[in-house]
């Protein structure tokens, strides 16, 4: 009988722990010492094209149309970057979780983060970023009116095993430079 308890018991752990593998996070017991501490929100690629990992995601409220529901424009989809600086930045695709098609995933909102670029893009620590047009990114340019960022830059290199990315600390702002 014991022995029946105890499966059952971690039957339902692993359904409890699968269950939180898209919620929304903002983390309450945290190892700053040896863990990136991240946000994350629960979103959902309703774009007709998979997420890579790394990428620069924006809303999507265009495609935001839940069958059944009366919650047009006001879910949480997203899609690639489309724009450079674009006013929708919603965040950045963790490393090795990108989101295919149609279904749930996770997004970085704040915290440092793994973020695909260009080979010859360069961003300096300490520069402000944005998206570019392929949802990689880029230095800010600063020039344009209704724009968002991304966050700050760290670091213009990741780790040697990822040669193509930098680490930004994400924090998405979005502003009107009238």
């Amino acid at each position: 009988m014991k022995y029946s308890k105890i499966i059952s018991l971690a039957i339902l752990s692993i359904f409890v722990l699968t269950g939180i593998a898209f919620a929304d996070a903002i983390p309450q017991v945290t190892d700053a010492k040896n863990l990136p501490i991240v946000w994350t929100q629960s979103v959902y690629n309703g774009s007709g094209a998979d997420i890579s990992t790394g990428i620069i995601v924006e809303w999507d409220y265009d495609t935001s149309d839940p069958a059944g529901t009366a919650f047009d424009d006001r879910t949480n989809y997203v899609q690639t970057c489309d724009s450079a600086g674009d006013i929708w930045t919603a965040g950045v695709t963790p490393w090795n979780k990108g989101i295919a098609d149609g279904n749930r995933g996770t997004i970085i909102v704040r915290g440092p983060a793994i973020v695909q670029k260009e080979g010859s893009t360069t961003v300096t620590a300490g520069d402000i970023v944005e998206s570019d047009a392929n949802g990689q990114v880029s230095a800010h340019d600063g020039a344009a009116v209704d724009e968002g960022t991304l966050g700050v830059a760290i670091k213009n290199a990741a780790p040697a095993d990822f040669p193509e990315a930098a680490v930004i600390w994400i924090h998405p702002l979005q502003y009107d430079k009238d």
